[in-house]
């Protein structure tokens, strides 16, 4: 299981189910008296209400600014940023034709810390421009991003549950891999290894045919359950590849070395 299904909301759509603050004592404590008494009168015949403690939505901004005290700002703050991610992720994916909200709401999982899981595969090859939410931390199919020719301002995810395709991508430069990817993960086009920080783990194999060269290709600690397709470099440097890391796969002249 991955960190990320850990600690989901069962609705980010609705109403926060969360305990509200006693606003009745916040304003006691943190305005005047004068100030406090307005805030009582403001509410104390709005429909039976418990004037004492109104809804945190009905107060005045600059009212709730004052009687917030610097951690329980911080807190509203937090909340509605986290608020705002469903919105944020059905805009992404109407923008790009991908889905609407009810389509969101059946693939995609917001967890309390902000993070978010999409729980199917995502192919987005028609993309030419960076643009992948940043609170997606956790990707469980194929994420697909072929059309990308850079990697600058790229959002990837953590995780990765099936393989992620970079086919595009000439240049290492502003790339961040996920620190793991459970399937495949295909480079063809970069030319060169240097900068090029794979993630920890790669479930099947490593496709890096547009290298001819090895030069920069640090593999120590990367874990690829498979193999790696490097077949634009020359066989002998695919030898001095297989003898630097003997326990990995590298596929040479229609073999396994």
């Amino acid at each position: 299981m991955s960190s990320f299904e850990n600690n989901n909301i069962n609705n980010p759509f609705g109403v926060p189910n969360t305990a509200r603050p006693n606003l009745g004592a916040l304003a006691s404590k943190f305005l005047s008296a004068r100030d406090a008494e307005q805030l009582k009168n403001l509410f104390k015949n709005k429909g039976g209400q418990d004037s004492s403690n109104p809804s945190i939505t009905d107060i005045p901004a600059n009212v709730l600014e004052k009687a917030m005290g610097d951690e329980e700002r911080k807190k509203l703050e937090e909340e509605k940023k986290r608020r705002d991610i469903p919105k944020q992720i059905i805009a992404w994916a109407e923008k790009y034709n991908l889905g609407d909200k009810v389509w969101v709401k059946e693939n995609f999982e917001f967890n309390n810390d902000g993070s978010v899981i999409c729980n199917t595969d995502l192919n987005l090859n028609f993309m030419t421009e960076p643009d992948f939410p940043e609170s997606i931390k956790y990707v469980k199919g194929y994420l697909f991003l072929d059309g990308l020719t850079s990697a600058k301002g790229l959002n990837l995810p953590d995780e990765i549950g099936g393989s992620l395709t970079l086919d595009g991508l000439t240049s290492t430069e502003g790339l961040k891999l996920p620190y793991k990817v459970g399937a495949s993960l295909r480079l063809d086009s970069l030319t060169s290894a240097e900068g090029l920080n794979l993630p920890k783990e790669i479930g099947y194999t490593l496709i890096l045919n547009g290298l001819t060269s090895i030069k920069g290709l640090e593999l120590t600690g990367i874990k690829v359950g498979s193999a790696i397709y490097v077949n634009n470099v020359p066989d002998v440097e695919k030898y001095e590849l297989h003898e630097k890391y003997p326990d990995l796969k590298v596929f040479c002249m229609y073999r396994y070395l």
